[in-house]
């Protein structure tokens, strides 16, 4: 592989978290070639190492976030477990963390202090709540992020709360941070120096539904014609009968296709469902009577009766049957490689391609404290200022 396909390569960074945000986000990182640095500490480590199914103090779940990191054990209750990190830090060229405000700066390793030390550092805190405010002090979790910034009540109904069933929120943050690091990165590189980068989950979250679930929020003046939602255009999935398939019908030709596939060719000459403009103002409506047909086909003969008409739609796939897809497979989405410790390990490729190619399979995820020594032998021949 190419320096060009790894963009990182020779940045250092230095992650102090739990769980996903952070964990994430520095994963991409090394995945295009950061040298990335965990600190955990001793005893359990990251809780996230013991979360669903886990093999040698290794979880799915960490693997997936830590892949191809070093790992190192540091005591932060300990002035020695202190000075290793602070000097950790000063040997970067990234400091990451998800703790809470205030914790970092009672260690002495706060950003102000770092970078009054090295201007050149780039500095990222990644709160749940941000730093003001009366909930700034408040843990957060996915879960409760889901409720706060709006996630719950968008997937539910006026009367009910549902839970995207996934870690959505701490997925989000992760790419948020990541995006925000490398302009910060970028900045550097273009002779602005390092900075402090301040994130909190409820922002990141709120600013990524906010492009269409909050359109209706958005035109404040007193004149706005207001549609249906957004959420309203998914429309509930077609029931096949070996399962169901999900359609983004759009257009006028797409909804004809749609009316005949599920025998209420009727429909097109409902006035109401003629032209986006109606169409938009019934789409609730109209997506139940849809929904509420069956026709007599499997989703592979719906989907392909779909695609003549140019519609988009797939069938509803379970995680379990994506990696033998016939398009995971074209693209190359999923890679099968052997972990010391876990043995065979099946995980997602970095989506993004760098001069056309694939970033080669990430190193494995390390076991607790796995490269301690080795880093603090680095630390050691490294010059002091």
């Amino acid at each position: 592989m190419t320096e060009a396909t790894q963009p990182l390569a020779g940045i250092k960074v230095v992650e102090f978290s739990t769980m996903i945000t952070a964990s994430l986000a520095t994963m991409m990182f090394a995945q295009q070639g950061a040298d990335v640095i965990k600190v955990e500490p001793p005893g359990i480590g990251d809780p996230m190492r013991w979360l669903g199914s886990q093999k040698s103090g290794i979880s799915g779940l960490f693997h997936n976030c830590n892949q191809a990191k070093r790992s190192i054990t540091l005591n932060l209750k300990a002035a020695e477990g202190v000075a290793h990190a602070r000097q950790l830090c000063l040997s970067a060229d990234v400091v990451i963390h998800n703790y809470r405000p205030g914790v970092m700066d009672r260690l002495g390793l706060g950003s102000e202090a770092l970078r009054k030390e090295k201007p050149e550092l780039v500095y990222c805190a990644i709160t749940g709540f941000g730093h003001e405010g009366p909930l700034s002090g408040r843990p957060a979790y996915d879960h409760v992020m889901q409720a706060m910034a709006g996630f719950m009540t968008l997937q539910g109904h006026p009367d009910s709360f549902a839970y995207v069933k996934t870690l959505i929120c701490d997925k989000i943050t992760a790419y948020t941070a990541a995006q925000a690091i490398t302009a910060a990165l970028f900045a550097r590189e273009r002779g602005a120096g390092g900075q402090h980068i301040d994130l909190s989950m409820l922002e990141s979250c709120i600013a990524f539904l906010w492009p269409d679930g909050g359109m209706h929020l958005t035109l404040q003046a007193d004149d706005v014609t207001h549609g249906a939602p957004f959420a309203d255009y998914y429309q509930l999935p077609l029931r096949s009968t070996d399962g169901a398939i999900a359609y983004a019908a759009m257009t006028d030709d797409h909804w004809a296709a749609i009316f005949d596939i599920v025998g209420r060719p009727d429909l097109k000459t409902e006035e109401k469902y003629q032209g986006m403009a109606n169409r938009s103002v019934h789409m609730a409506e109209l997506a139940s009577i849809i929904a509420a047909q069956k026709p007599d086909l499997t989703s592979a003969e719906m989907v392909a009766a779909l695609a003549e008409h140019d519609v988009p739609a797939a069938p509803c796939l379970a995680l379990e049957d994506l990696p033998a897809h016939q398009q995971a497979v074209a693209i190359g989405i999923f890679e099968q490689t052997e972990h010391p410790l876990l043995g065979a390990v099946q995980h997602v490729s970095a989506p993004a391609r760098f001069g056309g190619t694939k970033l080669a399979p990430c190193g494995p995820s390390p076991a607790l404290g796995e490269h301690s020594d080795a880093i603090l032998a680095e630390l050691a021949a490294r010059p002091q200022p």
